[in-house]
């Protein structure tokens, strides 16, 4: 993928400016549709909490069984974890 040139950048967002899509926008407007979004979220969000809670304990599980063969791990568990503590 290459990088996006200040020029495109710009063209991109008159052309975006021209369109207005945010005139046509489909999201819900019932406060029912809106609640039933914010669910949608919410699982969403659980979601992605529990793969990453999942792969913190390959990780564990995966650094565990390479000390038990003796092997030193080139992972830095503690800093992959740090870096997932806000999910």
């Amino acid at each position: 993928m290459t990088a996006w040139t200040p020029e495109r950048k710009a063209r991109q967002s008159a052309l975006i400016h021209s369109w207005r899509p945010w005139e046509q926008s489909t999201g819900p407007k019932t406060d029912e549709g809106k609640q039933e979004a914010s669910r949608n979220r919410q699982r969403a969000l659980e979601k992605a909490r529990q793969e990453v809670a999942d792969a913190r304990k390959a990780l564990t599980e995966a650094q565990d069984a390479l000390e038990r063969l003796g092997c030193k791990s080139t992972l830095d568990l503690a800093a992959i974890i740090a870096l997932t503590k806000h999910f």
